[in-house]
C-alpha cells in the first residue's frame, strides 16, 4: 500500500513539472532510457519505480523527493533539520549561515520576495553582526550540548571566519524585497533573564555582562531607527509590529518566485525548515494572523514606538 501510494505521488509530481500538452510517458522514456512498456507498467502501478529512477527523475526535473513523498502523505510534511553539530559545531553552524546568505541573495533579485518572523527571541537576522551577542547566544547552546566541553563564556573563541560571516548574513537578509517583524514585547526581557542567571552561577563575568549590555543598547538603537525609516538602507521596506500576546516560538516563512521555505526555530540557534507547500501556507496564515493582535510601530504608532523601545531599555538597564 505504501508503495502504491510513494509510486502514485512520484507520477503526480511529475505531472505537475511538465508543460500543459506534455506526453508523460513519453517524457519518462527519455528520461529513464526504458522502452515503452516497462514506463506504462509504472504508470499503471503494476511495477514501482525504483530508488534510483525516481533519483534521476528527481534530478532532470526538478522535483523534490519530500515533494513526492507529500503528494501521497497529504498530512505529512518532510522537515530538514538545520542542526548544528556538536562534533564540529562552528564548521556546520558556518555552513548553515552560508546557505541561507545564498538564498537571500538569490531571492534579492526578485521584487515579489517576502520574509516574516513572529519572535519571541531577537532574530538572527538583526543581532548576529553584534559580536557578543552572537557570542553569547552560541555560548549558551553550547553549555546545554553535554557532547561539547564549554564551561564558561570565556573559553568561546569564536573563528573569525564565523564572525564575518555571521555580519555578511545580516546584510544579506537586508535584501529580501519585504520583511515584516512580529516581536513580543518580552522579547529582551528573556536575554536579561539568561544573562542574570548565567552571571548568577558564575559562568559569564561581570565585565562581559557589561559587554553584552553595551551592545544590547546599540541593537536597540539601530531598531528604533529601522522602524522610524520603516526601510533597510538597502531601500527595502520592512514593517514592524509589537504583539499584544505572548508567543510559545519562533515562526518564520520566506517566499518568492523560486523559493517557499517555512522555519521554525528550536535548540536557541537551530532551526527545523520545510518546502511543503501546505505547510508553509498554514505557517504563512499563522503568522498573517497575528498581525491582529499586534500595533504597527515602523512609520506609525509612534506613541507605541517610543514606549516599546523605552520598556526595552528599561529592561536591558535593570543588568
Amino acid at each position: 500500500m505504501i508503495t502504491y501510494e510513494l509510486n502514485t505521488g512520484l507520477i503526480e509530481a511529475v505531472k505537475e513539472k511538465l508543460p500543459e500538452g506534455s506526453n508523460l510517458a513519453n517524457t519518462l522514456m527519455d528520461i529513464l532510457y526504458i522502452g515503452k512498456e516497462a514506463i506504462y507498467r509504472r504508470l499503471r502501478g503494476e511495477v514501482p519505480f525504483t530508488l534510483g529512477e525516481a533519483a534521476i527523475i528527481s534530478r532532470k526535473l526538478g522535483v523534490s523527493l519530500d515533494k513526492m513523498v507529500g503528494v501521497s502523505f497529504k498530512e505529512n510534511a518532510v522537515f530538514d533539520m538545520n542542526v548544528v553539530h556538536h562534533e564540529n559545531p562552528f564548521e556546520t553552524y558556518y555552513k548553515i549561515i552560508n546557505k541561507y546568505i545564498g538564498m537571500f541573495k538569490a531571492m534579492g533579485e526578485d521584487p515579489t520576495s517576502e520574509l516574516a518572523t513572529s519572535s519571541n527571541i531577537i532574530p538572527q537576522t538583526l543581532y548576529l553582526k553584534h559580536k557578543h551577542l552572537s557570542k553569547f547566544r552560541l555560548f549558551k547552546w553550547m553549555y546545554q550540548n553535554e557532547n561539547i566541553k564549554c564551561k564558561h563564556f570565556d573559553e568561546l573563541e569564536i573563528p573569525q571566519n564565523l564572525l564575518d560571516i555571521q555580519k555578511e548574513f545580516v546584510y544579506a537578509s537586508e535584501h529580501v524585497h519585504s520583511t515584516s517583524y512580529i516581536w513580543d514585547n518580552m522579547i529582551f526581557a528573556h536575554m536579561v533573564n539568561d544573562l542574570q542567571y548565567f552571571t548568577s552561577i558564575h559562568l559569564l563575568s561581570e565585565e562581559d555582562k557589561l559587554k553584552i549590555k553595551e551592545e544590547s543598547l546599540q541593537l536597540i538603537d539601530e531598531l528604533e531607527d529601522l522602524a522610524n525609516n520603516g526601510k533597510y538602507a538597502t531601500g527595502n521596506e520592512v514593517n514592524i509590529y509589537i504583539s499584544n500576546i505572548n508567543f510559545e516560538a519562533t515562526y518564520s516563512y520566506i517566499e518568492s518566485n523560486s523559493v517557499q521555505m517555512s522555519m521554525i526555530r528550536v535548540y536557541a540557534i537551530n532551526s527545523l525548515t520545510t518546502h511543503d507547500t501546505g505547510m508553509c501556507q498554514s505557517l504563512k496564515a499563522w503568522i498573517q494572523s497575528l498581525k491582529k493582535f499586534s500595533t504597527l510601530i515602523s512609520e506609525s504608532g509612534e506613541m507605541q514606538r517610543i514606549q516599546f523601545f523605552k520598556q526595552q531599555r528599561e529592561i536591558i538597564n535593570s543588568l
